[in-house]
């Protein structure tokens, strides 16, 4: 295969990528002004597991404490943190008496400690409407009342609002934009929020939704073994008859899901490979298309002056270097279109893209790994063996105390805590 057809061919995957992301993102649902009046709106329960937090737990708490909504309350869950989050919570808790501090039970073998942490908060929640906001999020003063008003007014049983992604470090700001930029061109008609369409997904970070539809597909203890519990849970709401919805939400809310290389390095390797269906095929393909996308115009550019600085036939400048300025301007074109989801990203961190896109490529091969030869992935002290078919495999139970981990009868919840100076409200 001629340099020319190379260089022709990744051009077009380029064009492509760009193309894909920008019909995504012109297709995108946004969040208006509110249109229901106060007195009309229905009590939401917003629901936050956290588990070592400490660094995080006050911004999210106090943010969603301080909301113009007019009747909510919130369900807060210390998931057994092994730092300063429960102190940090009840301190919160002590000030905003709409506040339910809840401390959690050890998680039962074959259980995401996230899915244990909010089976057992949710019996405390007295809402018509549920919200899941992670404890990493920072909401802005109108987030719940926009997110309530999007969802009544669209008539959806379960909405999820895609963040603003906050990039502080380094590492932050070269992987960031590759790993999530890439996500974009993966549902580019957005037809998750087409009800006759059978694509469904969630952005864990902030769901949204009815009681009813929560308690009809067996709340989160139906998908309590699911790394990638959110996904599943608005695959079982579509698949049960609810209409599902997906949404912009940068105007509502910002996350910081890490905060270093290591937490980052962890975070996406438990579940980047579950992500793409645990399918070599599609791993594949993923690796085909950030390196082929991202990497080549950097790979051909520099070939070009090579080949120009060695006097080259000047055809080889006159048939290749068009190419690769349509490169570059199409990549440029679809790094300011996704930059406007993270806050911190700057026009000079484009040259880090090619890193960006090698660290991207060893977190998904990392992450396959670690499926396939079923090793352990840790998160946040947590180990799990995460099989091909996207759920952990039951792991010897680490309470020393058998009795945590028993499920009661009724909900099918575990035990929070009977003594009231555990519970705030």
């Amino acid at each position: 295969m001629s340099t020319f057809t190379i260089v022709f061919l990744t051009t077009m995957l380029i064009v492509c990528l760009t193309g894909l992301t920008h019909v995504f993102l012109a297709r995108f649902r946004r969040v208006g002004t509110p249109i229901i009046p106060a007195e009309q709106l229905p009590f939401v329960s917003v629901i936050i597991p956290a588990r070592n937090e400490e660094t995080k737990i006050a911004r999210c708490l106090e943010s969603l404490a301080q909301q113009d909504y007019p009747n909510y309350e919130i369900v807060i869950i210390d998931d057994r943190s092994t730092d300063r989050t429960g102190e940090i919570i009840q301190e919160i808790a002590d000030r905003f008496p709409h506040i339910k501090f809840v401390k959690g039970r050890e998680t039962p073998t074959g259980w995401i400690g996230k899915c244990n942490a909010l089976v057992q908060a949710y019996p405390h929640a007295t809402g018509n409407w549920l919200v899941f906001a992670d404890a990493d999020t920072c909401h802005q003063p109108h987030s719940l009342r926009r997110a309530v008003d999007y969802a009544i007014i669209n008539k959806v049983d379960m909405v999820s609002f895609m963040p603003l992604q906050e990039l502080k470090t380094f590492w932050e700001q070269v992987v960031s934009p590759v790993l999530l930029g890439s996500f974009l061109a993966g549902d580019p008609l957005n037809s998750v929020n087409d009800p006759d369409h059978v694509r469904a997904y969630a952005y864990g970070q902030y769901i949204l939704i009815s009681r009813n539809a929560y308690e009809t597909v067996g709340t989160h203890r139906a998908v309590h073994d699911q790394i990638l519990d959110d996904i599943m849970l608005a695959q079982r709401v579509k698949g049960s008859g609810f209409h599902i919805n997906a949404a912009d939400g940068c105007t509502l809310y910002s996350v910081r899901m890490y905060q270093d290389l290591e937490s980052l390095w962890y975070g996406w390797t438990k579940n980047a490979y579950a992500l793409i269906e645990c399918r070599l095929v599609y791993l594949a393909m993923i690796l085909l298309l950030i390196n082929g996308a991202i990497i080549s115009p950097f790979i051909h550019l520099s070939i070009l002056c090579q080949g120009v600085a060695a006097g080259n036939p000047p055809h080889i400048f006159l048939y290749i270097a068009p190419l690769v300025a349509v490169e570059f301007i199409f990549m440029g074109a679809w790094y300011g279109r996704t930059k406007q989801y993270y806050e911190g990203a700057r026009w000079y961190h484009f040259f880090l893209l090619p890193l960006g896109c090698v660290m991207v490529t060893a977190i998904y091969l990392r992450s396959a790994y670690l499926v396939l030869s079923k090793n352990n992935v840790s998160w946040k002290g947590r180990h799990y063996v995460v099989n091909t078919h996207k759920t952990i495999e039951p792991q010897p139970s680490v309470t020393s105390n058998p009795a945590e981990a028993m499920p009661i009868d009724g909900l099918s919840v575990f035990e929070t805590t009977s003594a009231p100076e555990l519970m705030r409200k």
